[in-house]
């Protein structure tokens, strides 16, 4: 399935703070007053999301990661979709689209 057709840019929430290891990265939600752990991978496509001010897309996420890790790009595409509609649901990334690019992923895989 093509994820473009869905139109769909994510960003960082306005409230979330981002401090990176040699691990990974800790996510604090200054509104809510949580923190979050990421890997390694995580890190990386937090940053990658971090650093597009105006909003980034699956593809342009998946592209990032291809140039750190070596995995087929249909697992990064399914790994980073699903990983951002997690992301979401927890309110530390926001889209701009009317859907969530893993559900439009997988009801056409």
């Amino acid at each position: 399935m093509d994820n473009n057709k869905t139109g769909v840019t994510w960003a960082v929430s306005p409230s979330v703070r981002a401090t990176y290891g040699p691990d990974g990265c800790v996510l604090l939600d200054i509104k809510k007053g949580l923190c979050y752990s990421l890997n390694v991978v995580g890190a990386r496509m937090w940053l990658t999301i971090d650093a597009s001010q105006t909003g980034i897309t699956l593809p342009g996420i998946v592209g990032a990661l291809e140039t750190h890790f070596e995995v087929p790009r249909c697992e990064l595409e399914s790994d980073a979709a699903e990983y951002l509609d997690k992301l979401e649901r927890m309110g530390l990334v926001q889209c701009n689209g009317h859907g969530i690019p893993f559900k439009a992923f997988r009801a056409g895989g």
